[in-house]
């Protein structure tokens, strides 16, 4: 059979542009689809502002509905502050149980040490949210837990919205999901409200959190073993972890080893004064070494005359 010379022509001029097509796909991969979250959890970050002012002045609404600035809440304490909203499905139930954890992990007292608020960043969440909110996460690792020193607060859009950008908190509302894309985090603040630390993710070392307590609070809480930790372990921001700070640790070590050959010495010094003092009160005469020479002059002195006593004298007259 044979093939007529009009199609062997069309054949021959389509394989040509399909060679190349193909040559073009496989030279260039399809991106990945994105789903539609993905723009907006592109929006949302944290991003630090240490030492920065936070507008303690605002006000807001506490779990049982009185009106509350955040100052008034903090009461002079160092303190963990919290961005979340009370209808969150996962995240900030996550971040909240994270804070929970760590409190029960330190022996730092609510309310008498150190104060917990949170702010809802959805202005219509209500007191009635925070209240219930807070029940769930004060009794969730603590069932005799009174709440004391944990502050659950509602507010307006704008003053929400001062609080978050005043600590870097970025969130955004995706009305397909009806739900906020947010980071996750916690913050310290200083007993007057300046940004001091930041610890990410959903779960917050104990150690870490303690010592940026103790830091934000400049001394008046902790203990000297605190200080130092802290003397020898520093703050990376960009971790938002306690790193151990070699180079002190060093001179530390030093330190400690001139301290410790220093209480040597004088121990030894002690103990040698004692001891002759024993010898003394003995009635022990102290020997005292004047030299190996001097000693055999000296015992030959003191060596009796019996010998020379011993030969007669040739003045005395025979009887």
């Amino acid at each position: 059979m044979r093939i007529p010379k009009t199609l062997l022509s069309i054949a021959s001029g389509l394989a040509i542009p399909l060679a190349l097509a193909a040559n073009t796909l496989a030279a260039e991969p399809a991106e990945p689809l994105e789903p539609p979250q993905a723009a907006f959890l592109k929006q949302v970050e944290f991003k630090q502002r240490l030492n920065n002012q936070v507008p303690v002045d605002l006000r807001f609404t506490d779990d049982r509905g009185e009106n509350v600035t955040l100052i008034e809440c903090m009461n002079g304490r160092p303190t963990i502050f919290v961005l979340a909203y009370y209808r969150c499905p996962m995240l900030c139930n996550q971040v909240l149980n994270g804070v929970a954890r760590t409190v029960q992990g330190i022996d730092f007292q609510p309310g008498r040490d150190i104060e917990i608020v949170v702010v809802s960043f959805d202005p219509t969440d209500v007191a009635e949210l925070a209240a219930a909110k807070k029940q769930a996460v004060v009794h969730a690792f603590d069932h005799d837990a009174d709440g004391k020193g944990w502050h659950f607060l509602v507010g307006d859009a704008k003053s929400v919205a001062a609080v978050a950008e005043s600590v870097g908190f970025q969130y955004q509302f995706d009305s397909i999901t009806n739900q906020f894309a947010h980071a996750s985090g916690i913050v310290v603040l200083t007993p007057r409200g300046r940004v001091s630390k930041y610890f990410y993710g959903i779960d917050y070392p104990t150690r870490d959190v303690r010592l940026g307590l103790v830091e934000a609070s400049a001394g008046e809480i902790g203990s000297p073993v605190d200080e130092l930790l802290l003397y020898c372990f520093h703050y990376d921001p960009l971790t938002g972890r306690y790193g151990l700070a070699i180079m002190r640790v060093i001179r530390a070590g030093g330190v400690l080893t001139v301290a410790g050959i220093a209480c040597f010495i004088g121990v030894s010094i002690r103990r040698e004064k004692r001891s002759r003092g024993s010898r003394v009160e003995g009635g022990e005469p102290e020997q005292t070494h004047i030299g190996p020479a001097l000693d055999t002059q000296l015992s030959t002195l003191d060596r009796p005359h019996s010998a020379l006593d011993s030969r007669p004298s040739t003045l005395d007259p025979t009887p």
